[in-house]
């Protein structure tokens, strides 16, 4: 084969490797998965966040302060540090509890995905962080102040994934975050006994158990007439005030969940009141341990929590909160309404939020359906991609062959014309 004839051989194949779509070396690092979630895939958050993802609620975290964390920090506002004492000495941003519990709440009810990959059930609400201890103890004086400054700062939803003693401050300042229409949201406790802790004992308070993956009570979480919902709260991924993944168990968990569910609510009926909100979520509660209908038991309440139901609902007829004494009976969640105008988003609770602007559901599904499009183009985009990668990498292989054969017999010929020439 001529030289001429060679060098285009040559030429075709190095161009053929040049468009060659690139492999990952044998010691590339493994690009980072987000934790597997149990609790959003068993929530159906993927369908409860094309109908909102909390934007525009603030969520008051009565705990142990939040660290600023890749999965914390774009939703964490400054708050306010009351484990000195009854005045704030500062903003909220330290956790240094020996289990991490406010940054783990945080992340639950509000994470981005930033960090670990860990995502809330409410990514898009903002958390005011109200610290009330520093390593361990739960003063309820101090509680109290920060149940105050929570409700001053006009939250949509105060958590309490605590428990301490009882106190007529603490009861009356639970009752003062009630009337300006907050959701006070609390957990039972992890004793396992017939006994609900304060402050989710207390009248109005969502009290909230915790269940496993499926579906099952866990067998520490505490019951009783008081407890309204249950939530995920067991094998629980999260992440400590360090960064650091690791598994949470316990009724605290739970309360993250109904609290993310309540923020849900609030952001895509900001005219609900929170009774109306309380009254969906008890109302669409998914029936478990013998709980049927609108009834109750001591150690499921309503039910599991069920945020895509809830979502779906129409507005409850009575305005007031169902766990109240003397309040209306709670009735059947009605029907989703015509597409009405969605979530205004209220302004979050610092001087600088801006207000928001309304906009129509119908908007939101038609933004929907743009995705629905878009991914489907992309998806056929990428396997016509992928074929034409395929085939360039064929024909460059086949080059490259081609042309180590040449190479090969040409070295052959000239071999033997080398020994041609010796024996002659």
């Amino acid at each position: 084969m001529s030289r001429r004839r060679t060098s285009i051989f040559v030429t075709c194949a190095l161009a053929s490797l040049a468009i060659l779509p690139t492999t990952a070396r044998a010691d590339d690092p493994a690009p980072a998965k987000p934790a597997a979630q149990w609790p959003l895939t068993y929530l159906k958050a993927d369908q409860i966040w094309q109908l909102t993802k909390g934007g525009g609620v603030t969520v008051g975290l009565v705990d142990s302060g939040v660290s600023p964390l890749g999965d914390t920090r774009a939703n964490l506002l400054s708050g306010a540090d009351f484990s000195e004492g009854s005045t704030s000495t500062g903003t909220a941003h330290i956790d240094t509890d020996t289990d991490s519990h406010g940054t783990t709440m945080a992340v639950l009810i509000a994470g981005t995905g930033g960090g670990q990959g860990l995502r809330g059930l409410a990514p898009e609400a903002k958390i005011l962080p109200v610290r009330m201890q520093k390593q361990t103890g739960e003063d309820p004086a101090k509680i109290t102040d920060a149940v105050k400054y929570a409700t001053g700062q006009h939250v949509r939803v105060i958590n309490m994934s605590l428990g301490t003693a009882p106190t007529a401050d603490l009861a009356a300042a639970v009752k003062a975050a009630q009337a300006a229409d907050i959701v006070v949201v609390a957990a039972a406790g992890n004793g396992g006994t017939a006994k609900v802790i304060t402050p989710a004992a207390y009248p109005g308070v969502v009290a909230v158990g915790a269940v496993d993956s499926t579906g099952t009570r866990w067998d520490s979480s505490s019951y009783g007439p008081q407890v309204a919902l249950m939530g995920p709260g067991v094998g629980i991924p999260v992440e400590d005030a360090t960064g650091a993944p690791k598994t949470a168990r316990g009724t605290s968990n739970a309360t993250a969940y109904v609290t993310a569910s309540a923020a849900l609510l609030r952001a895509l009926h900001p005219d609900w009141t929170a009774g109306q909100t309380i009254r969906a979520l008890l109302a669409t509660a998914t029936k478990a341990g013998g709980t049927t209908g609108l009834t109750r038991n001591d150690k499921y309440g309503y039910g599991i929590v069920n945020p895509l139901a809830a979502l779906s609902a129409g507005a409850p007829v009575e305005k007031d909160n169902p766990l109240v004494s003397g309040a209306a009976p709670l009735a059947a969640a009605l029907p989703a309404s015509a597409p009405s105008p969605s979530p205004t988003t209220p302004a979050p609770a610092t001087s600088s939020s801006a207000s928001p602007t309304p906009s129509p559901k119908s908007a939101a599904t038609t933004d929907v359906v743009q995705k629905s499009a878009k991914a489907t183009d992309t998806e056929k985009t990428s396997l016509l991609s992928s074929r034409r990668n395929k085939l360039l990498a064929a024909c460059g292989g086949a080059a490259v062959l081609g042309l180590l054969l040449l190479m090969l017999n040409r070295g052959l010929k000239r071999r033997q014309l080398r020994r041609n020439r010796a024996w002659h």
